[in-house]
């Protein structure tokens, strides 16, 4: 009789991809966790940006009316200003809310409506050292906000 060719693999050419995936995953799963939280810290400064910006314009075009004031509260930029509101990368909701939990921020008029306070009070914000008991205020993320959303004088 003839001796019949085996087909298959053996078990330790099966073990030995299994231990090549294993540590592919193990090398590309915390890389992409990294990366997902990076994409969320500059998506929620991105939007900080853009809510400072139309903050100016609120201040300039109400300038043009007679009066260079800025608004009492956000939700006044969610007309005239944002095609789409800009949303809070760690809660889903809207940053233009009256609810401070919700947007991540903590926004104060000062007296006279000519100064404004702009605080990041977002507890999640990712590889930033901040606990639930701090405000975490625009100087731990200092290389993504802009120095003037944390206060703006005109």
């Amino acid at each position: 009789m003839k001796d019949k060719k085996r087909r298959g693999f053996t078990l330790v050419e099966l073990l030995v991809v299994l231990l090549i995936l294993g540590v592919l995953v193990g090398l590309a799963v915390p890389r992409y966790m990294e990366s997902q939280k990076a994409a969320r810290a500059r998506t929620f400064a991105a939007n900080v940006r853009q809510i400072t910006s139309a903050l100016e314009a609120y201040r300039v075009d109400k300038a043009a009316n007679g009066a260079a004031v800025y608004p009492d509260d956000l939700t006044k930029l969610k007309t005239g200003y944002f095609t789409q509101e800009p949303i809070n990368p760690y809660t889903g909701k809207s940053m233009l809310s009256s609810a401070s939990a919700d947007t991540g921020l903590e926004y104060t008029l000062k007296t006279g409506s000519l100064t404004y306070t702009l605080k990041v009070t977002q507890q999640d914000i990712d590889d930033v050292d901040n606990t639930a008991s701090t405000t975490l205020l625009c100087d731990a993320i200092r290389e993504m906000l802009p120095t003037q959303s944390c206060t703006t004088t005109p």
